[in-house]
């Protein structure tokens, strides 16, 4: 059995604590109903997503009739291909810090009250298992898939019904006798229940089932939707820079800093046949604006200048202590694309530089200066900003505060994580908020 107990955590603030039964097989034997009146549910979640699936069991483990609406064939399809198939399910650091939104004190309850721990011992329950990589990132050992199969076997063991190839047409509020109640029209037919949970993500990704269903249905019911933006995409080039990039394509560097409007991020920087990729790229994605230029340090942990004037390497040619630093065919690349007199201070032994000159070399280094011309937009996009205006909701259940009974979570607010698991882990703990609310 599954409960959700409180306990302060030392400020009086209540705090999941979570007990989750041993591991629970997926049963693909159980069917859909045969129609839509023989299982009437007390909660529709429109999306088969990760925040739709783990609002679809805390619910289900509380009592609650729960049925799943989803237009896909199959659950889950983007958590199915997270991280490559691997699934950076969570992430140890997970805070506000970590989130984009225009309302950045939103995510904080949430957080709080379902935590990456939290996750990670749902996973021990379903008996499936992480392990941590860098920056906090947990993956799953035995990858998305079958994390995803587990929560769908739980959600059905619990009593959770699944209507899937079912799109979401309409959502309509009514009075019922009982009170306020939900119409949903769907291509197969009419749903209604007291409560509905908006889970049906974001634009983000449309060959996985991305869609902008949320734009769609918030002018209907009268919320306001923030315009989304892709968020965590690769970057585009033109001109010089992009002729570089395609000369570069399939290059890596293990460690750059990528900066735009005062934030850095630190990580790996791929060059591709388009522009600019890599996990430092895609975070700064989520802040550039066109028409803005990024700085790029290519080696971080280095210092150009410092080595230009180390006595040791004055019979040295400058290209030879920059070509040190990032690989050979980079090094070369930008000495190719430097105005003459810096490609004639390169080829000058360090003895004979000036702490000028030393100082302009290392700016090729590290603050190389990148114009990109824009994104792969949606299409290429593992998150969007944007989506429903989070003061609409309450922090704590994410009830619609003017439409009692209906309720937003995951990517259909306006929350965005950074790469490595954040988006995930809210996916999870505004779904298990929802779920013990509904």
């Amino acid at each position: 059995m599954f409960l959700a107990q409180s306990a302060a955590d030392g400020k009086g603030e209540p705090v999941a604590r979570l007990v989750f039964p041993a591991r629970i097989p997926y049963n693909r034997a159980m069917r859909q109903p045969k129609s839509y009146t023989d299982f009437q549910p007390h909660v529709l979640i429109l999306g088969a997503g990760p925040a739709g699936l783990l609002c679809a069991l805390a619910a289900a483990r509380r009592g609650r009739r729960a049925t799943l609406v989803d237009a896909s064939e199959i659950t889950a399809r983007k958590l199915r291909a997270s991280g490559g198939g691997r699934c950076n399910c969570t992430n140890l650091d997970a805070s506000p810090a970590h989130y984009l939104s225009a309302n950045p004190k939103f995510a904080a309850q949430a957080l709080k009250r379902f935590t990456p721990q939290n996750f990670l011992t749902l996973l021990e329950g379903l008996g499936l298992s992480a392990s941590k990589e860098d920056f906090g990132r947990m993956f799953c050992d035995q990858g998305a898939t079958p994390l995803t199969d587990a929560l769908e076997g739980a959600c059905r063991k619990a009593g959770c019904r699944f209507l899937l190839n079912h799109r979401v047409e309409a959502v309509t509020p009514t009075q019922t006798p009982d009170g306020t109640g939900f119409i949903v029209d769907t291509d197969k037919g009419t749903l209604s229940a007291p409560r509905v949970v908006l889970a049906l993500g974001s634009p983000a990704w449309p060959a996985l089932g991305g869609s902008d269903s949320i734009a769609r249905l918030s002018g209907a019911l009268g919320l306001t939707h923030l315009p989304a933006r892709p968020a965590l995409t690769p970057l585009t080039c033109t001109g010089s820079m992009l002729a570089l990039c395609r000369e570069l394509s399939g290059l890596s560097v293990a460690s750059a800093a990528v900066s735009s409007l005062g934030k850095t991020y630190t990580d790996g920087l791929l060059f591709t046949h388009q522009g600019l990729s890599g996990p430092a790229v895609l975070q700064i994605s989520s802040h550039w604006r066109k028409g803005e230029a990024l700085t790029i340090d290519l080696a971080p942990a280095a210092d150009l200048k410092q080595l230009l004037r180390d006595p040791a390497h004055g019979r040295l040619q400058a290209r030879t202590v920059l070509a040190g630093l990032v690989p050979r065919r980079l090094a070369d690349a930008l000495i190719s694309a430097l105005t003459p007199e810096l490609t004639a201070l390169a080829q000058r032994k360090c003895a004979e530089l000036s702490k000028a000159q030393m100082q302009a070399l290392a700016d090729i280094v590290h603050a190389w200066r990148v114009s990109p011309s824009g994104t792969l937009g949606m299409t290429r996009a593992e998150a969007a900003s944007g989506g429903l205006c989070t003061t609409q909701f309450s922090p704590k259940t994410f009830e619609c505060r003017k439409l009692p009974g209906l309720f937003a979570i995951g990517e259909a607010l306006d929350v965005a994580g950074e790469l490595g698991g954040y988006n995930l882990q809210w996916a999870w703990a505004s779904g298990f908020c929802a779920g013990q609310a509904v």
